[in-house]
C-alpha cells in the first residue's frame, strides 16, 4: 500500500518538459489574443479618457469608435490558434489530473474544488476590474469554464473511475443530437434581456466538454498504462489525422476578422467536422510532443517553459495589467509621438514581452509575498 503511495507521489511531482513548453507556448498565444482584441475594440469600449479628446490625446479622437484591425502577419496566427488555443489548456489541464489514481484523486477531490472554487472566483472578479460594462463583467469566460470541467471530471472519475470519464466523453462527443445549444442561446437571450445587453455565454460547456475528456483519457492512458508505453502516441496520433482529414474534406472553412480576433473563435466547435478538427489537432500535437520527449527529445526554451511552469500567474496579471497599465500608457505614449494605438505583430510581442518580463519580476523577488503578506 506505501509503495502505491510513494508512485503516486513521484506521479505528482515529475513534470514533462514538453508539455511545460507546449502550454508555455500557448499561453503566449493567448496573451497575443487578448491583447490584438483589447487594441481592435480599443476605441469602441474601452478607451476611458473622453475628458481629455481635445487636449492631451487630441491624435486619438478620430479613432473613436472605430476598431483597430492587426496585421497580416498576426492574422495569420490568430487563423491558425484562436479556434483551439483555449481548448487545449484545458486538455493538459485534464492531462495533468489525470495522473492521479481514483483513491488519492477521491482524498484530494475536496482540495481541489477548493482551488478550482477560488480560481474561478479570482477570474470573475478579475472581469469586473477589466469589463468596459456590466454586461461583459458578468460573461462566462473560458478560464472559468476550465475550473467548472475539471472539477466534474475530477469528481465523476473519482467516483465511477474511467469508466465515468468514458461515459462523459460519449455523451459530450454526440452533443449534436441533443438541443445543447439552443438551450444555451435561450440562456444567453434570458440573462440579456433580464440583467444586462452586453452579457455573452462566450465559453459554452458543449464547446470545451470533450477537449476536457480528450485530455483525461490521454493523460490516463500515459499514466496509467505502462503496457501501451511504446504505442499510445501513434494510435492517438492516427486518430487524431483521422479527424483532422474528416474535416479537411466535409468541414466548412474558418475565417478570421483582423479587426476583431474573437468574432468567429466559436465556429468550428460549434460545428461537428470542426469539433473533430479541434479534437484532431490536440490530440497529434499533444502525442508528437509525447514521443519527442519519450526519445529524450526535450524543448526546454527557458521564457516559454517558464510561462508554461506559472501560467496562473501569468492569466491572473495579464489582463489587468494591459487594460489598467500597459494600453493606458501606450495611449498616452503615442499622444506624445503623434500616433494612435496600433495591433501590429511586433507591437503585441512588446506587450507579451513586457507583461511576461513583470510576472517574472513578481515572481523572481519578494513583491508577491509582500503583497500577500507572506511572512519568509
Amino acid at each position: 500500500m506505501s509503495l502505491n503511495k510513494n508512485n503516486d507521489e513521484e506521479k505528482t511531482k515529475s513534470r514533462i518538459v514538453n508539455l511545460d513548453f507546449l502550454r508555455g507556448f500557448f499561453i503566449i498565444l493567448a496573451m497575443d489574443q487578448h491583447f490584438t482584441y483589447y487594441i481592435n475594440m480599443w476605441y469602441v469600449e474601452y478607451f476611458r479618457d473622453a475628458m481629455a479628446l481635445t487636449s492631451t490625446y487630441k491624435i486619438h479622437f478620430p479613432m473613436i469608435g472605430h476598431q483597430v484591425p492587426t496585421d497580416s502577419a498576426n492574422m495569420l496566427l490568430d487563423w491558425i490558434f484562436t479556434p483551439w488555443v483555449s481548448q487545449v489548456y484545458l486538455t493538459l489541464a485534464a492531462f495533468n489530473l489525470a495522473k492521479y489514481t481514483q483513491s488519492v484523486l477521491k482524498d484530494t477531490l475536496s482540495s481541489k474544488i477548493k482551488l478550482y472554487v477560488l480560481i474561478f472566483l479570482f477570474f470573475v472578479m478579475e472581469n469586473f476590474i477589466v469589463a468596459p460594462n456590466l454586461g461583459q463583467a458578468i460573461s462566462f469566460y473560458p478560464i472559468m469554464l476550465w475550473m467548472f470541467v475539471l472539477s466534474i471530471l475530477g469528481i465523476a472519475f473519482s467516483l465511477t473511475g474511467i469508466w465515468g470519464i468514458i461515459v462523459l466523453t460519449v455523451l459530450s462527443f454526440f452533443r449534436f443530437l441533443l438541443p445543447v445549444e439552443m438551450l444555451s442561446d435561450l440562456f444567453q437571450e434570458m440573462i440579456k434581456a433580464n440583467i444586462h445587453p452586453g452579457f455573452e455565454y462566450d465559453a459554452r460547456l458543449e464547446y470545451f466538454f470533450t477537449s476536457g475528456c480528450l485530455g483525461f483519457l490521454m493523460g490516463w492512458v500515459h499514466y496509467h498504462k505502462p503496457l501501451l508505453k511504446n504505442v499510445k502516441d501513434y494510435y492517438f496520433a492516427f486518430a487524431g489525422l483521422v479527424m483532422i482529414a474528416f474535416y479537411v474534406a466535409w468541414g466548412d472553412p474558418y475565417f478570421q476578422d483582423p479587426a476583431n480576433v474573437f468574432l468567429h473563435e466559436h465556429d468550428l466547435a460549434r460545428t461537428f467536422s470542426g469539433t473533430l478538427y479541434i479534437l484532431g489537432v490536440q490530440t497529434v500535437l499533444i502525442s508528437v510532443f509525447l514521443w519527442l520527449e519519450k526519445r529524450s527529445i526535450k524543448l526546454n526554451v527557458p521564457i516559454v517553459n517558464w510561462v508554461g511552469k506559472h501560467s496562473i500567474l501569468i492569466f491572473a496579471f495579464h489582463r489587468v495589467f494591459f487594460v489598467r497599465i500597459l494600453a493606458p500608457l501606450s495611449v498616452m505614449a503615442g499622444a506624445l509621438m503623434g500616433r494612435t494605438l496600433g495591433a501590429s505583430i511586433w507591437e503585441i510581442y512588446l506587450y507579451v514581452g513586457i507583461t511576461t518580463a513583470v510576472c517574472y519580476f513578481i515572481k523572481k523577488t519578494r513583491m508577491g509575498e509582500l503583497i500577500l503578506q507572506i511572512k519568509g
